[in-house]
């Protein structure tokens, strides 16, 4: 069972959505627990459960999913996770809004439908732009 185990392990993408699901439980859970046990705004609450779950996220993507254990280009991988997860921010809410408003979908399906479809650009882009060993020189 070990090996078994150890072996499901060793396949990056469900690396990544075991990180992804994990920092969006953390997200939503600390969401809940403001707006309800603490009675914090629920904009400001979501505010910091989002930050919350994008650092995790980070964290878990350059450790975890991609193994990427060198600090040297932190700056960059910081830069590029968050300027990704402001985009997949915008898009959400964007494509939550059509599907919804505009098309009747169900908003839990519709969700569901866009983070799929969100989790498979982020993940290609995640392998070979943000946690690459190799960056692209820019002008050389």
């Amino acid at each position: 069972m070990k090996e078994f185990v150890s072996r499901v392990l060793t396949w990056r993408p469900l690396r990544y959505l075991l990180a992804g699901g994990t920092a969006a439980a953390a997200n939503l859970t600390l969401l809940y627990v403001l707006v309800h046990f603490f009675h914090v705004w629920y904009l400001e609450a979501a505010v910091v459960s989002f930050i919350v779950g994008m650092c995790m996220s980070f964290v878990l993507q350059k450790f975890f999913t991609f193994s990427h254990y060198s600090n040297e280009k932190f700056k960059r991988q910081t830069s590029l996770h968050v300027s990704l997860q402001l985009f997949n921010l915008v898009v959400n809410t964007a494509l939550m809004y059509t599907a919804v408003d505009l098309l009747h979908i169900p908003y839990l399906l519709a969700q569901f439908l866009i983070s799929a479809g969100m989790a498979v650009y982020s993940f290609l882009f995640y392998k070979y732009f943000v946690f690459t060993l190799d960056y692209p020189k820019p002008f050389s």
